[in-house]
């Protein structure tokens, strides 16, 4: 499992590239706060999803960055621990730090 956060719209438009390309992958978009007021919401989406879909690879969208570390210790504790290895956490710059030349303009 992956955690894509950053840009607004840049981690949706990256996520639809991968899933494109990639059979098996999944994505969860959770709402709201998911570690804390959605803790318990994003938890049982995420087991309804692996449970479903038995899905390769599962990125996870994070709108921002100040959920990280709570959405870490979601994935840690029991029962996901047991079905989900976080992998890295890919984080998208905002539009106005991507240099123009990472762009081939």
């Amino acid at each position: 499992m992956h955690i894509v956060t950053g840009a607004p719209g840049a981690a949706r438009a990256l996520i639809e590239r991968l899933l494109a390309a990639r059979a098996g992958w999944a994505t969860l978009a959770p709402a709201g706060c998911p570690c804390c007021s959605g803790r318990v919401e994003t938890q049982i989406a995420l087991a309804r999803l692996l449970r479903e879909r038995k899905p390769g690879r599962v990125l996870l969208e994070l709108k921002d960055e100040q959920h990280l570390a709570g959405i870490r210790r979601a994935l840690a504790e029991w029962p996901l621990a047991r079905y989900v290895e976080p992998g890295r956490v890919i984080t998208l710059p905002q539009d106005s730090e991507i240099a123009p030349e990472a762009l081939g303009a």
